[in-house]
């Protein structure tokens, strides 16, 4: 009876670790988003595995990372265990100790060395989220009308050479140019115009073209008020000219819209957008999208750095379950669950891992993960300046100047000079540098 009680006590025992796991429950928080419901699919697979329960939060996209995210960093009311948020953002958070860096824990566990420029990520000597998203400016365009016999013989008359996916800026231009057709309902292109952070896309990726930074990623030089930066201003007002008038107070979603409705020729914007234009349930040019990444190989730019916008969860500093919670991220993030974000959800994922990029089973649904992992070999991908004040260049500086410029408030050349007096104030101000 005796060894009977003492071996049922022992098996209590052993059992008791993982009862106190199942206690544990790992809260995310993130934005509603494409890439944020592929990462969130694999939860209740790594709730399992890790032997926690798992709550999940998704927040309008803005006020997620604007507003709801900073002032739970302000109160620390310990809401969320992870965090998902963009590269661009560690440095606000890491000032306001809000994450716990990566090197706490077993880094190795994440596998660095397979997850793409994973280096940005860095800050302050240390890693702070795992990329999920890797998300990369470039240009949608419509396959169908490119592939139309018609178009191309039509083209080639108007302009001297095939029409074939852009090469450069002043083919994009041409292309924009003989897609312009408003009395057919057709328009070169739609562009992000609201006053928001999104009008900062095409004029962020006009920049590359010409091979410069709006702010210099390690000098923090400022790239606007020079023959360069008007040139990328002047730019601007061109490709307005040939837009949906629509663009002047589209949005991110706004914009998407138009695009997938079938209006417009292209759009400048980032990769994932490719994810809702191939979903055949809502869109009419499913099937029919090109992407071509920025910079081109014919904008004559001899070191061509491209522009990546990386998301993925990080590990807040008021969890009381940090080692669970690491745990579980490592699952969230691996190959495993890279592959089933892209095949098994509605709309898939743009991954971060190269493992996924080139998976066969990741490529037969996108076959266009491909040309990514081959195209950004020649690119030096770069962050915007890990610096908290970006936020606001790029959040309310970029976005007011550049509205005004676009409905006539401000010329160019009024517009380059308050951009770069206004950038610059907030880096004196921020101790970045001297006045």
């Amino acid at each position: 009876m005796k060894r009977t009680v003492i071996l049922l006590l022992l098996a209590l025992l052993l059992l008791l670790p993982a009862a106190q796991a199942q206690d544990v429950t790992i809260s995310i928080g993130a934005e509603t988003g494409v890439h944020a419901d592929a990462l969130i699919a694999n939860a209740e697979r790594c709730a399992e595995e890790v032997g926690v329960a798992y709550e999940a939060h998704q927040l309008p996209p803005g006020e997620w990372i604007n507003s709801i995210l900073p002032t739970e960093a302000a109160v620390r009311s310990g809401l969320y265990d992870i965090a998902y948020i963009p590269i661009g953002k560690i440095a606000q958070f890491v000032a306001a100790d809000y994450l716990l860096p990566l090197e706490d824990f077993d880094i190795d566990a994440v596998d660095p060395d397979d997850i793409a420029f994973f280096n940005l990520t860095e800050f302050e000597g240390k890693h702070w989220l795992v990329p999920w998203l890797n998300e990369y400016q470039g240009i949608l365009y419509r396959t169908d009308l490119m592939n139309d016999p018609d178009e191309q013989a039509a083209f080639m008359e108007a302009y001297g050479y095939e029409l074939a996916a852009p090469q450069s800026r002043l083919e994009y231009f041409d292309h924009v140019e003989f897609f312009h057709r408003p009395d057919e309902g057709l328009y070169g292109k739609i562009a992000y115009g609201l006053r928001a952070p999104w009008i900062t896309i095409l004029h962020q990726a006009l920049s590359f073209m010409y091979g410069i930074e709006v702010v210099d990623n390690e000098t923090l030089e400022i790239n606007i008020n020079t023959p360069e930066g008007i040139a990328v201003l002047n730019d601007m007002m061109a490709l307005y000219e040939f837009a949906d008038p629509a663009s002047y107070t589209a949005g991110w979603v706004e914009g998407n819209a138009n695009f997938t409705a079938g209006r417009d020729y292209s759009l400048v914007t980032w990769n994932s957008v490719l994810l809702y234009g191939n979903d055949p349930d809502t869109s009419d040019v499913a099937g029919n999208i090109g992407f071509q990444l920025i910079p081109m190989p014919g904008d004559g730019v001899e070191e061509p750095e491209g522009y990546l916008s990386q998301w993925g969860p990080a590990i807040s500093s008021t969890t009381e379950n940090p080692q669970e919670t690491f745990d579980f991220l490592v699952c969230l993030t691996n190959t495993e669950s890279g592959v089933h974000g892209v095949t098994a959800t509605r709309l898939g994922n743009s991954p971060s891992r190269i493992s996924v990029l080139q998976d066969e089973r990741a490529l037969a649904r996108f076959p266009w993960l491909g040309d990514i992992a081959a195209g950004i070999q020649s690119l030096n991908i770069i962050n915007s300046p890990n610096i908290p004040e970006m936020g606001d260049i790029g959040g309310e500086v970029l976005p007011r100047l550049l509205s005004a410029m676009i409905t006539g408030e401000a010329t160019v050349e009024e517009t380059a000079a308050a951009m770069d007096a206004e950038i610059m104030q907030i880096l004196i101000d921020g101790g970045h540098v001297e006045g």
